[in-house]
């Protein structure tokens, strides 16, 4: 069974927006700051009616990525806005000569955050013409060494832009081969685990097809020799023995391949484990189980509930556990609580390292299948899981 891979495109973008509108406003006061120094046929009054609207705007998109989605359009429109307002406060402080002009270094810097070399070119040619283009329609272009001036702060312009492009270009390249990486990892990860649920099984099968059958039939062979020599302590004892090993097998076949998954559903399997955690640990079980019908994820959610009951019984030192499960808008709960011992979430990083990695593992195979597991923890105040599996409404393979 594959499962769904997710890439992390819109927080990508998200992020880089963020990121932008952080960079846009101390480029609104180093513009300030520059007209204090004269330049020629400057206009001081519009200036700074135009910086005053243009740090209103940068505000207003820096609580807008922040607030809602930011994606490729809107990109595009800050960029354009961005340029547009740049152009106009140079005219306003100078044109060629307008320390202003720095800004439009701003933009192919600003735009390679966001990996895309050709958007990067395109907006590295916008402003560099949108500065040819102010510089030249501007009175101090009269001035002896305007046109050198231009040509000099062009060349720098379209340097920067060039370098912004293939730094784009670059780190494009690289997280695409971080995000194949990635996806390779959890497909691995998928076929890890398909792997493990066919040898359990095999093995669970085994066993049930010849150790407890062999079991049962020296069982039999021992009820014939005690109708021959009746109240045989040494019979007794034996058959006590083979009764034992008939239960530490069929409580092995269970946590192998509970086979109540596949005849009973999700719910009465973590009913049944949930149930077995509780009474090895002497734990007070509150269960919530709504699963209304099989899903193709039933088997993941069902491998996390037994990785975290585990956890509860083996290391919570917990009085109490709920374990609730449910099915709705199209997806998959689970949610195991305890109230035991906890930790701090940092020692989670301790335990992996050590090589507890039972919670890595079915995090990572529930990321894989595009769900996420939610872990908070405080010492002595209990440890709380919940895991979100998006599910198909059709039966399982």
């Amino acid at each position: 069974m594959r499962r769904p891979i997710l890439r992390g495109s819109g927080q990508a973008i998200a992020q880089a927006e963020r990121i932008v509108a952080w960079l846009r406003l101390p480029a609104v006061f180093l513009i300030a700051l520059g007209q204090s120094v004269e330049h020629p046929n400057r206009e001081t009054g519009a200036f700074f009616v135009m910086l005053a609207a243009f740090a209103a705007w940068s505000l207003g998109v820096l609580a807008w990525v922040y607030l809602r989605p930011a994606g490729a359009h809107f990109a595009a429109v800050t960029t354009g806005v961005d340029i547009a307002a740049i152009s106009v406060l140079a005219v306003l402080s100078g044109g060629p000569f307008s320390n202003a002009r720095l800004a439009f270094f701003l933009v192919p810097v600003a735009v390679a955050f966001r990996l895309q070399p050709v958007a990067t070119a395109v907006a590295t040619f916008v402003a560099t013409s949108a500065y040819v283009v102010q510089a030249v329609a501007h009175p101090a272009r009269s001035d002896p060494d305007a046109g050198r001036f231009i040509l000099t702060q062009t060349g720098f312009l379209a340097w920067v832009g060039a370098a912004c492009v293939l730094l784009s270009a670059l780190l494009a390249r690289r997280t695409d081969l971080v995000v194949r990486l990635g996806e390779d990892r959890l497909r691995l990860l998928a076929d890890v685990q398909d792997a493990e649920l066919r040898e359990r099984r095999a093995l669970a099968d085994s066993l049930h097809d010849q150790a407890i059958q062999n079991v049962l039939s020296a069982r039999h062979e021992l009820e014939d020799v005690e109708d021959a020599l009746p109240g045989h302590a040494a019979l007794q004892r034996a058959d006590a023995a083979l009764a034992a090993t008939l239960g530490q097998l069929r409580e092995a076949i269970f946590e192998l391949h509970p086979y109540v998954l596949d005849q009973a559903g999700l719910e009465a399997a973590i009913r049944s484990v949930s149930r077995r955690a509780a009474s090895r640990a002497g734990l007070e079980l509150q269960l919530d189980l709504r699963a209304p019908g099989r899903t193709p994820q039933d088997q993941l959610v069902f491998s996390a509930a037994r990785e975290l009951l585990a956890n509860v019984v083996n290391h919570a030192h917990a009085s109490t556990v709920l374990v609730r499960l449910a099915q709705a808008d199209g997806r998959l709960t689970l949610l195991v609580e305890d109230d035991g011992d906890g930790f701090p979430p940092e020692r989670l990083d301790e335990r992996l390292a050590l090589g507890h990695v039972g919670l890595a593992s079915q995090r990572a195979r529930i990321e894989a299948a595009g769900g996420t597991m939610d872990l908070v923890s405080r010492p002595h105040e209990g440890t709380r899981v919940e895991i979100h599996v998006p599910v198909d409404p059709r039966p399982p393979e």
